[in-house]
């Protein structure tokens, strides 16, 4: 698929199939992961994949936003490490990365913003030190969920030339 096809197209995904994701599929994702760019390629992150249903239904109690992890084929548990400064944007960059890298293979996710994370890193056994950025649930998507339409504001709400609230 095309780059811009596929930032065009990829929804967030909250309702999934109970249809295997291939293990090729999935060390594809992780590695755009890790192939994101960082900061002075300090490259401040760890990936635990889950696959255990049990781990996942346990860890959708720690997802206030995203209880649907539980019905997901496996999640990527995206660990940054603060001693970084630029640990959060350096994450998020991953994070995308893997998204695009998911949807191009007819994989969908979904941003867990809120999460518990101390129970999570005590689950599982997540250094004190490190920061749990999110929970990415991934799995192929129920088709009612691709067919709406990805509603944006217009490119004209959005553009500034040179400063604020100039137009073109």
């Amino acid at each position: 698929m095309d780059t811009f096809e596929c930032i065009r197209k990829r929804r967030d995904i909250r309702s999934y199939l109970k249809k295997d994701v291939p293990d090729d599929v999935i060390r594809k994702i992780v590695e755009a992961g890790r192939l994101a760019p960082s900061a002075m390629n300090l490259q401040p992150w760890h990936f635990i994949v889950i696959k255990n249903r049990d781990t996942l239904k346990e860890l959708g109690k720690f997802c206030m936003s995203g209880r649907f992890i539980v019905d997901a084929y496996f999640a990527v548990v995206v660990i940054t490490e603060p001693s970084n400064k630029w640990h959060e944007i350096d994450g998020t960059r991953a994070v995308q990365n893997m998204s695009l890298a998911a949807w191009n293979e007819g994989v969908g996710t979904c941003w867990i913003g809120a999460i518990d994370r101390e129970k999570v890193k005590e689950k599982l056994d997540i250094p004190k030190n490190l920061h749990v950025l999110t929970i990415l649930p991934f799995g192929y998507p129920e088709e009612f969920t691709v067919k709406r339409k990805k509603v944006r504001k217009s490119y004209e709400e959005v553009l500034h030339m040179e400063k604020f609230g100039r137009k073109l």
